[in-house]
């Protein structure tokens, strides 16, 4: 057995491979669960992990320096959301849609970080906000060192303050964040969604492009895949395997506390179907890491778009010897 460290989110759809359920042949993990913030850090400054689980946008800019940045991707997707949910303004602000904010101030985390790339490429696709004609505030350093373009205009927030001390205090008209501000959910906060009935915003978004975005890949050391190339595949196939139990779990209604949980499972379905997480390059991964690469390109975050086997181990791009099937959708013990 090669044993092998795994950083990655504590999620339904990698839980199996957390908890034993699962397990890749071949290899014994040890599963690390970090926050975002730090398991991207601690993967891209330092190579703290054998596999991690690992923002998109960072995983496409250390592209450029491979030796630098020693992973390859596997086309393992396990976090994916809908953005329009995430794009903030102060309450006073005059914004009833994202071109609202031209000629104003927006916060974010940092400039790469994939939900950013998603909401400004949205933003400026979808709605016509110019992102050169805002000033944008970021709170973080970024992952992967990065020129950005001089035509965006990047401020750090000072010093003792971050994103949401200035959007509540009416500082930044508006932000693009990853996370829920915990101003949205409370009723004095002074901060409101862009969007109030997002869920429809983003149904439209889907109906209209096809694109469920990508946030998060699966990158292993390449120094793994040249010694043991069967790992990749392996892994890949775990992945799918643990995804499959989830989505099984997701049919019976006790393994939720949510009330009306199958209620919103059929609704989903019938709104956006039910093959949003599928791995491996197939026809929608492709138009969504496409589309992602065709943001990050004009926001300067990759200098080209990459080829499919410029971006994951080429093995696991081999259609006819992997299996992306779903579950049949019955439920059973295990």
């Amino acid at each position: 057995m090669l044993d092998l460290s795994l950083a990655c989110a504590d999620m339904d759809l990698t839980a199996p491979l957390k908890n034993g359920t699962v397990s890749p042949k071949g290899i014994d993990l040890t599963t690390l669960n970090y926050t975002s913030a730090m398991r991207h850090w601690r993967c891209l400054r330092h190579q703290e992990f054998d596999v991690c689980e690992l923002s998109m946008s960072s995983y496409l800019l250390s592209r450029t320096e491979p030796e630098k940045y020693p992973y390859t991707a596997i086309p393992v997707f396990p976090h994916r959301l809908f953005r329009h949910g995430y794009m903030f303004r102060h309450a006073d602000a005059d914004v009833d849609d994202p071109a609202d904010l031209a000629g104003g101030t927006i916060g974010l985390r940092n400039w790469q970080t994939t939900s950013g790339v998603w909401m400004r490429g949205i933003a400026r696709e979808h709605y016509g906000l110019d992102l050169a004609d805002v000033t944008w505030y970021v709170d973080d350093t970024e992952d992967v060192s990065i020129d950005i373009p001089d035509r965006f205009e990047i401020r750090h927030t000072p010093e003792g303050r971050n994103i949401e001390d200035l959007l509540v205090a009416g500082d930044v008209d508006g932000a693009m964040y990853p996370v829920l501000l915990d101003s949205v959910t409370d009723p004095d906060g002074g901060v409101d969604r862009i969007f109030p009935n997002y869920a429809d915003e983003e149904a439209d978004y889907f109906l209209e492009t096809g694109i469920f975005p990508i946030m998060h890949t699966v990158a292993v050391r390449n120094e793994l895949l040249e010694r043991h190339p069967w790992v990749a595949v392996n892994l890949y196939e775990a992945f799918i395997e643990a995804r499959d139990y989830a989505l099984e779990r997701a049919e019976d209604p006790r393994s939720s506390t949510l009330v009306w949980a199958r209620h919103h499972l059929e609704e989903q379905r019938s709104t956006v179907g039910s093959n949003l997480w599928e791995y491996g390059p197939t026809e929608a991964n492709v138009a969504a890491v496409d589309k992602l690469q065709e943001y990050a390109e004009y926001q300067g975050i990759v200098p080209r778009a990459y080829d499919l086997d410029e971006l994951f181990f080429e093995p696991t791009l081999d259609e006819e010897q992997l299996t992306k099937g779903y579950p049949s959708g019955t439920h059973q013990e295990r």
